[in-house]
C-alpha cells in the first residue's frame, strides 16, 4: 500500500505553546540546521470535504491506519472568487502520507449555494474519473484560514513550515461574510516535512527544538471547535 501513495513524505508536528511568532520565527532562525525563508508568508485558504457521516473525522480520532481528507485550497485574503485553487487529498498509512493535487478553474464563493460553486468549479476541472465519482459524495464541512511561514534546512533535506493566526468557520453559501471563530489553542504550529531516506536524523531536527511532537490536525480541531 505505502509504494502506492503519491510524493512519500513523513510529517512532524510541533506546538510551540505559550510562545509568540516572534519568538518561533526566532528560534527556527536559530536552529543548528540553518532554516532559511524560502517562500515568502501568505494566507492559507481551506474548504475540507467529509461525507455527511464525518467519515475522515472519525478515521483520524480513532486512528484508522489508512486514511484520507479531502480538501479546496487556494492563497490570499478574502474575496469574492477563489482565484487558482486547487484540490488535494492528503492520504495517510501509518506513519507514512502522501498528496495528490489537481489545479482547479477559479470558484466563486460569494452568494449562491456554495456545494453548486464547488460542483461547478470540479465539473469542469480535469479530474481522473474515480475521484470524480467520490466526490459526489462529500460535502462542504469546514473552512478554515491562517498564515504561514515556509522554510528550508541548509542542506535541502527538511522543510519546515510555522503556522499561525488559525481561523475555524462553519461553511456557508456566502463565504465572504463569515464569521471566524479562533482556538483556545494551540497559537502556533509546526510541520517538519521529510522524505523517507531522511527519517534516520529527523530527530535530531525535532530534538533540537524546545516544541514537543505531538498530532494534530487541523481539521479535527475545527470540527470540535465548531
Amino acid at each position: 500500500m505505502t509504494s502506492t501513495l503519491p510524493n512519500l513524505r513523513y510529517e512532524k508536528k510541533l506546538i510551540a505553546e505559550g510562545l509568540t511568532l516572534a519568538e518561533v520565527l526566532a528560534g527556527v532562525r536559530r536552529h543548528s540546521s540553518a532554516f532559511r525563508q524560502v517562500y515568502p508568508p501568505r494566507t492559507v485558504n481551506n474548504i475540507y470535504l467529509d461525507s455527511p457521516a464525518r467519515r475522515d473525522y472519525y478515521e483520524h480520532i480513532n486512528g484508522t491506519a489508512n486514511r484520507s481528507k479531502t480538501r479546496v485550497r487556494w492563497y490570499g485574503q478574502p474575496s469574492a472568487v477563489a482565484e487558482r485553487p486547487v484540490l488535494e487529498r492528503k492520504l495517510k498509512t501509518g506513519a507514512v502520507s502522501g498528496k495528490q493535487a489537481y489545479p482547479l478553474p477559479p470558484l466563486p464563493l460569494n452568494g449562491g449555494c456554495l456545494r453548486s460553486s464547488l460542483d461547478g468549479t470540479f465539473d469542469t476541472a480535469v479530474l481522473p474519473p474515480i475521484l470524480r465519482s467520490s466526490l459526489r459524495h462529500l460535502e462542504p464541512a469546514l473552512f478554515n484560514r491562517y498564515q504561514r511561514h515556509y522554510f528550508l534546512s541548509r542542506d535541502g533535506t527538511f522543510r519546515l513550515t510555522v503556522d499561525s493566526g488559525l481561523q475555524f468557520a462553519r461553511v456557508q453559501d456566502n463565504m465572504g461574510a463569515v464569521a471566524f471563530l479562533l482556538p483556545v489553542a494551540p497559537t502556533v504550529i509546526m510541520e517538519l516535512k521529510f522524505g523517507l531516506d531522511c527519517a534516520e536524523n529527523a530527530a535530531v531536527v525535532t530534538n533540537s527544538f524546545s516544541f514537543r511532537v505531538t498530532r494534530f490536525s487541523k481539521y479535527v480541531a475545527g470540527i470540535e471547535r465548531m
